[in-house]
């Protein structure tokens, strides 16, 4: 983004009768102490926006659609030649034509049911929101913290990505105020931090500030091990690291009640109880006082024992299937006999072990109901005892699966669609919100990102918006009813 300004016209106009003469120190109506003075400034200096003929800026003037894809085309580059557009109300001889049609293609900037454009109404906020996380392809998005920003609204995505990307932190009470019209100067703050770095606002992962040095609240933590584990080199299902984490830290907890890091008595740390020692280029301070560095080093940990070639594999070991997990998880503690599938008295199945209570964490949080059960092994498959130093030797190591994989609830991306097993579309994050019943097998469409409960403290699976393709209705349904 920093190279796209060296084709701008510098002395176009964009606003009205504007003067270019007049220098960034002149203008009447600005000065140092002004809001957004510097954004401003800085899109001014670049040619993409103008002061006026009687020496002013007129930061407070709302800013209209024909505008905004104007200096959106300028800031990538489109040309200003005057074009016939797919719109009834903007022809070859309207301002901006040019920009309007090709925005228009890129998909940057869509009409109205008639057909229309309507050149000279004034943007929203909401709107604004749209034109910018298209123009600048933003993919990521936070979680909404605006009271009056819902699933039902069109910009509903979009101002999570341009949360996300560092465009805005919204207004002080809380909210977004997705219709109000978009100004001069909150337009040029808006553009100058989504093209420069230098503007762009600091975003927290998932809200949460990694130099707090305190415990998240439970959904932060929901969120926080979800992004780590999607943003991976390689695919780690969420679903196994939130169980990890569950059982190593009896609770997502990567402090103590003194806002000491925990530390167990093997010298394991944090939430997934990393253990320097054994662990190379690992930073132990990090370790300790940054969560979500925590959680990125344990999911490399568990992506190498799932590719350790001293442990089994099962199935086709695609990696999104959970029950593929079933020897890396138990690796992640140690491939020792307390670990041992079976007891070896007895030939009865161990269900102290490790992996076994990782995937009861899953069943029991309601994530998935992973079927390790059809994993066909026997007591006779493992040795351990004094001559192995009480490590297990793998006598066998495939085991094929003949039974249903069960998938990571996870990967669905905007766009998608998918099979609602479930009953209700609800209102809102949280299985205490009012629902819509839903048919059997009803087909639904991804809206966004996933959201975190919002009132549950053991639930660790996620919400996705979504769409009824039949009705069009708008909700949530929970990760583990959809396929």
């Amino acid at each position: 983004m920093k190279h796209m300004f060296r084709i701008l016209l510098i002395g176009a106009l964009l606003f009205g009768a504007a003067s270019s003469s007049a220098s960034a120190q002149s203008f009447t109506d600005l000065h140092k102490g002004t809001n957004f003075y510097d954004e401003m400034m800085y899109l001014y200096s670049e040619g993409v926006i103008e002061g006026f003929t009687d020496g002013e800026f007129k930061p407070s003037m709302a800013v209209n659609r024909a505008q905004a894809a104007i200096m959106i085309g300028r800031v990538l580059g489109y040309s200003d030649e005057p074009r016939e557009s797919s719109f009834t109300d903007v022809g070859k001889s309207t301002t901006g034509s040019g920009y309007i049609q090709t925005a228009y293609e890129n998909g940057i900037i869509s009409g109205y049911g008639d057909n229309s454009f309507r050149p000279g109404e004034t943007v929203t906020r909401g709107q604004m929101a749209m034109f910018l996380a298209r123009a600048f392809d933003m993919k990521d998005e936070a979680l909404v913290p605006f009271s009056d920003v819902s699933i039902q609204m069109e910009a509903y995505r979009s101002i999570r990505q341009i949360i996300s990307f560092g465009v805005t932190e919204g207004y002080t009470d809380g909210t977004f105020q997705p219709l109000k019209q978009v100004t001069r100067a909150q337009f040029s703050a808006f553009l100058a931090r989504a093209v420069s770095d230098d503007f762009r606002l600091k975003v927290n992962a998932c809200g949460y500030d990694p130099e707090s040095r305190t415990n998240p609240d439970y959904q932060t933590v929901n969120c926080l091990i979800t992004k780590a584990a999607l943003e991976a080199d390689t695919v780690v299902p969420p679903e196994v690291v939130k169980s990890i984490a569950s059982v190593e830290s009896g609770g997502w907890k990567q402090f103590d009640s003194n806002g000491d890091p925990i530390i167990s008595d093997d010298g394991g740390i944090g939430i997934m109880q990393v253990t320097p020692p054994f662990e190379s280029g690992v930073n132990e301070e990090k370790l300790k006082y940054d969560i979500t560095y925590n959680i990125e080093q344990g999911i490399k940990i568990l992506a190498s024992k799932y590719t350790d070639p001293a442990l089994p594999t099962i199935g086709d070991q695609d990696p999104m299937n959970l029950e593929n997990w079933y020897f890396a998880i138990m690796g992640y503690n140690g491939a020792v006999a307390v670990n041992s599938p079976f007891v070896k008295a007895t030939g009865d199945h161990n269900f102290d072990s490790y992996q076994m209570k990782v995937y009861r964490d899953m069943d029991n949080k309601g994530q998935v109901t992973p079927q390790i059960f059809q994993i066909p092994m026997t007591v006779d498959d493992f040795h351990y005892g004094e001559d192995t130093n009480w490590n297990i030797v793998f006598k066998k190591d495939h085991y094929d699966f003949y039974a249903d994989y069960t998938p990571s609830r996870h990967y669905f991306e905007p766009g998608d669609q998918v099979v609602h097993v479930g009953t209700t579309l609800r209102a809102d994050a949280t299985t205490r919100s009012k629902g819509t019943p839903l048919q059997s097998a009803e087909k639904l469409k991804i809206l966004a990102a996933p959201v975190y409960d919002l009132d549950s403290d053991s639930n660790q699976f996620v919400w996705y918006p979504v769409e009824v393709v039949r009705t069009e209705q708008k909700g949530y349904v929970a990760s583990y009813n959809v396929r």
